[in-house]
């Protein structure tokens, strides 16, 4: 065998002839002086660049469930209970060096670190191009470090997040973006290195503990482009490989993107590709006594190592200066399947929305918000409703005020519980400005009682 042959023979892995994730397993010493070094250059760029951010600092309590009797924690309703604190800190600073930004985002609550992301944004000038000029160039690296958490439900039978042992800061992802413009076309390149089996801070991990040698590096890209024609018209194309469009996160932090932690299943690894073309003009249609104006059609596709070639076609149109209707139905479907024909428009304030499908009511809804001033006192108003051909099954209602230094809010939901329609939740905020902090006061109520309630602290520099 040539020694070409024999070196594509050992790139063969379990998934055809795609190449298997090499396992990657970083210094922990190594992340710590990496992030050092990230954190020395951000210090030293303060004396040639413009510092910004904010800092912010807040207290949230809850209610914990009455006890009614020694054996049984019922949670019923009472008007005095017992509270459980969470404390949460946030700093975001941006340095602004001239020929980009550096930026780092540190977090942590009452269970000790959360993240440190670290991103650098380096803006190219404009470069000139057949005539135009390819311009917004931005490379963009970030660094993210985090301490893995779980989901959990406490010893009051309310959800909670708890650090995953031994709690030590862990490298989780190193990500390269790469964008521009040019003559209405967009596109941007997101090449990712990640911890594919970091915990999701929201999901219960099974593991007791969660190590530097239990992690397991992947590579994944996301390819994304779009073009705008001066019609209104524009075409949008997102391609990826060993990677999906759902968000990468740790606790307090996430971000667009994704690598893919499943087998290769094709030749060429794992991909995805979607695409659509939308704002395609119709000729106005005269039917009967109506005339549809406006019309445009839009063609939406998408195709996956694990899912065949699925397309929606939708169409929507005016049949009245206010008042428009739209529909959609999908291909390579046996059935054709429809979403049916939505109607919505707007009558001064108020704006209505119904859904029909086969002819029958599925659903309606309606709203309405007003601005009003009282001399130096500003707000508004609004009011919502959904339905269906049965009866009303939501309603909400908020409230906004604002004067000077101060602002608050308050808005209230009813909502369908079964065959009763009631009470589902109340909440309401104030706000103090006085520049350059901001103090915020929150609590929400809900059927059983408080569900949730904060005093936070900001400062903006």
């Amino acid at each position: 065998m040539a020694r070409g042959e024999r070196g594509i023979a050992r790139l063969r892995g379990a998934c055809g002839r795609a190449p298997k994730r090499r396992r990657f397993r970083p210094d922990p010493r190594g992340c710590y002086l990496l992030f050092a070094i990230v954190g020395l250059v951000m210090v030293s760029a303060t004396t040639c660049g413009q510092l910004s951010g904010q800092f912010g600092l807040d207290l949230v309590a809850r209610r914990i469930p009455t006890t009614l009797t020694d054996e049984i924690a019922l949670d019923t309703p009472s008007e005095f209970a017992m509270l459980e604190f969470g404390i949460y800190s946030n700093l975001d600073v941006t340095v602004d060096c001239g020929f980009g930004d550096l930026k780092l985002d540190l977090g942590t609550n009452m269970a000790g670190p959360e993240h440190a992301v670290g991103i650098a944004d380096v803006q190219i000038e404009p470069i000139p191009l057949s005539g135009a000029l390819v311009d917004n160039i931005h490379l963009i690296g970030e660094m993210w470090f985090a301490v893995p958490f779980e989901g959990v439900t406490d010893v009051n039978n309310l959800p909670n997040c708890v650090v995953i042992p031994p709690s030590d800061p862990l490298f989780v992802a190193a990500r390269f973006t790469a964008s521009f413009e040019y003559a209405g076309f967009k596109a941007r390149c997101l090449f990712m290195l990640e911890d594919v089996t970091f915990p999701n801070p929201s999901a219960s991990f099974t593991p007791l503990y969660y190590r530097n040698a239990d992690q397991d590096f992947g590579l994944g890209s996301i390819l994304t482009a779009s073009w705008s024609s001066p019609l209104g018209s524009s075409v949008n194309l997102t391609l990826g490989f060993n990677a999906s469009q759902s968000s990468t996160a740790v606790k307090g932090y996430s971000a667009s993107g994704r690598v893919d932690s499943g087998e290769c299943t094709a030749d060429w690894g794992n991909y995805f590709l979607n695409g659509s073309i939308s704002g395609i003009p119709l000729c106005d249609m005269s039917i009967g006594i109506v005339t549809l104006a406006d019309a445009k059609m839009g063609i939406a596709f998408s195709v996956s190592t694990s899912q065949t070639l699925s397309a929606t076609v939708s169409i929507s149109a005016k049949v009245a200066e206010d008042v428009g209707f739209s529909t959609s139905f999908t291909l390579f479907k046996d059935p054709v399947t429809s979403t049916g024909l939505n109607i919505s428009g707007s009558l001064g304030c108020f704006d209505f929305g119904v859904s029909l499908d086969k002819m029958a009511l599925t659903s309606m809804s309606a709203g309405c918000n007003t601005p009003f001033s009282l001399g130096a006192l500003t707000g508004s108003f609004a009011v919502s409703a959904t339905g269906l051909d049965k009866g009303l099954t939501g309603l909400s209602a908020r409230l906004a005020l604002s004067q000077g230094l101060f602002s608050a809010g308050t808005n209230v939901a009813f909502a369908q519980r079964g065959d009763n329609f009631g009470f589902a939740s109340l909440g309401t905020q104030f706000a103090f400005r006085i520049p350059p902090g901001t103090i915020s006061i929150q609590a929400t109520f809900s059927r059983y009682g408080l569900t949730r309630a904060g005093v936070g602290a900001g400062v903006t520099f």
